[in-house]
């Protein structure tokens, strides 16, 4: 198997991992257990939410949804589509699991999902924010880490479906990804 390209580390797995065991301890703390359901954005937050919900304190609930802005590009295309949800919330205190909140439209449009089908309470759990790039404000409860507008992969994220297994989050940089692919074609 070929080896990544050397994508800048933004963040390495030892401070995620220790940030996220920070965010369980606090949800763990506030939350009441029978009425919490952790609701993962699939693709992207998959390798975020299994790691929380590991270091949560009690056994929770967790169910997938599939919300997406971005198809297979690098910009957000401002239309939110939504797949699945077919799981009861009534009464439930639902913690949206995202791996980054960017514009803002993708837990906005969550919210009013949740919401609208009897959700008690709707939180956001994300691993990331880029407040630089926010088009709708929206409240993030438990945030892993504030960056710049950057683009990101790894830890779960990827650029059209590349580089979700990268054990960190690094810097995309399509140069860096052409030259490794070029040196490759040469060995």
């Amino acid at each position: 198997m070929a080896s990544a390209p050397a994508f800048k580390v933004l963040l390495d797995r030892t401070r995620i991992l220790t940030r996220i065991g920070e965010l369980a301890e606090r949800i763990g703390a506030r939350a009441v257990e029978h009425d919490l359901l952790l609701v993962c954005v699939i693709e992207g937050a998959r390798t975020f939410c299994r790691e929380l919900r590991q270091r949560l304190p009690f056994a929770v609930e967790c169910h997938e949804i599939r919300a997406s802005s971005y198809g297979n590009g690098t910009v957000s295309s401002g239309s939110v589509h939504v797949e699945g949800g077919e799981f009861p919330v009534e009464g439930k205190t639902v913690l949206i699991v995202e791996d980054i909140v960017d514009t803002g439209r993708t837990v906005q449009k969550l919210g009013e999902f949740f919401r609208a089908r009897g959700a008690a309470d709707v939180q956001v759990a994300s691993l990331l924010s880029k407040p630089s790039r926010r088009v709708v404000e929206v409240a993030i409860e438990h945030l892993g880490f504030e960056i710049d507008d950057h683009f990101v992969i790894g830890f779960g994220m990827d650029v059209a479906g590349r580089y979700r297994e990268l054990p960190e989050i690094v810097l995309y940089d399509e140069a860096v990804e052409r030259a490794a692919g070029e040196k490759a074609a040469q060995a």
